[in-house]
C-alpha cells in the first residue's frame, strides 16, 4: 500500500487577552462600584501584512458564555490597532457590562498589549491604570477568519 502524502497544517499564533468593560453600580463578585475599561492594542511589527481574526469570549457567572464570530483587520507593516470597550460592547450586542477575553490569531507575530483603566462613578477621574504585555501562544492547525 502506498503511504498517503501528509497534509501541511498552517501554524498560526493565538492572543487571549482580558477584557473588562463597564459601569459597575453595585458589587459584582470582585468588582467595586465604577467605570471599568479595557483597550487591546495591537501592532503589526512585520515586513508583511497580517491578516488578524478577532472574537469575543465573554466570561459567564458558574457556566461557559457566549462566542462570537471571528471578525477580520489587515494591518499593514508597522501599523497598529486599537480594540476598545466600544468595539467589545457591539460584539456582546450592545451589553451594557462585559468581561471576558478578545481572542486574536494571526499567522505572524504581533504585539499585543492591553490597557485596563478604572475610576469612581462620581468625577469620572482614572483611578487606576494597568498594561500588560499579552503572551502568544503558537496552535498548529487550520487558520480560518
Amino acid at each position: 500500500m502506498a503511504p498517503q502524502p501528509v497534509t501541511a497544517l498552517r501554524h498560526h499564533h493565538e492572543y487571549a487577552a482580558k477584557v473588562v468593560c463597564g459601569v459597575v453600580k453595585e458589587e459584582k463578585g470582585p468588582l467595586n462600584v465604577g467605570r471599568y475599561f479595557t483597550a487591546v492594542n495591537v501592532h503589526n511589527p512585520s515586513t508583511k501584512e497580517a491578516r488578524l481574526c478577532v472574537k469575543l469570549a465573554i466570561a459567564s457567572p458558574g457556566h461557559g458564555g457566549n462566542i462570537t464570530k471571528f471578525h477580520s483587520f489587515d494591518l499593514k507593516p508597522d501599523q497598529a490597532l486599537e480594540l476598545d470597550c466600544e468595539f467589545v460592547r457591539k460584539l456582546a450586542d450592545g451589553a451594557d457590562f462585559v468581561k471576558g477575553f478578545l481572542v486574536i490569531k494571526c499567522v505572524g507575530e504581533l504585539d499585543v498589549v492591553a490597557v485596563y483603566t478604572a475610576g469612581a462613578l462620581e468625577g469620572g477621574r482614572v483611578a487606576a491604570m494597568h498594561t500588560e504585555r499579552v503572551p502568544m501562544r503558537s496552535i498548529v492547525g487550520g487558520f480560518e477568519c
